[in-house]
């Protein structure tokens, strides 16, 4: 060990996958929601003890035009006001980059209780849209480029 503050996780929670929560009439600020709740119930941490949060999402900007995602804690959790929080995104890697920043604002010593949110609404997309995102993520015009 090097010294350094050591952290734990505390718990968690994973919504079902299964779920097409646009056929349910629900949206972003739902699935926030029910993972903040569930997340704060499994660990025991009350949202007025988290000191910072870590969104992680990737697809969102894109496919459910939501990218300001880290605000969307205090949207639905009034334990949240006021609270920092960033959006990470790096593609399918945003939730480990989430994670690290998580661990690396604990190892700091900045903060001592971290809050890390992946969500990801990409189940209701229609398939033309994400063929459509797909090509476009993929396959930039050489122009993007100075080609």
């Amino acid at each position: 060990m090097d010294g350094s503050p050591g952290g734990w996780i505390l718990g968690g929670y994973q919504s079902d996958f299964a779920r097409n929560l646009t056929r349910e009439g629900r949206d972003f600020a739902a699935l926030t929601d029910e993972i903040v709740d569930a997340t704060s119930t499994t660990t025991g941490v009350d949202a007025a003890d988290i000191a910072v949060v870590h969104v992680a999402n990737a697809f969102g900007e894109m496919v459910a035009r939501q990218g300001h995602l880290g605000a969307m804690r205090a949207t639905v959790c009034d334990g949240l006001w006021d609270t920092p929080a960033s959006r990470h995104e790096a593609a399918c890697a945003s939730g480990s980059v989430a994670a690290l920043s998580a661990m690396a604002d604990l190892h700091s010593g900045a903060y001592d209780t971290v809050l890390v949110v992946g969500a990801e609404l990409e189940k209701p997309v229609p398939g033309d849209t994400a063929a459509t995102v797909s090509f476009v993520v993929s396959a930039p015009k050489a122009s993007d480029h100075g080609c």
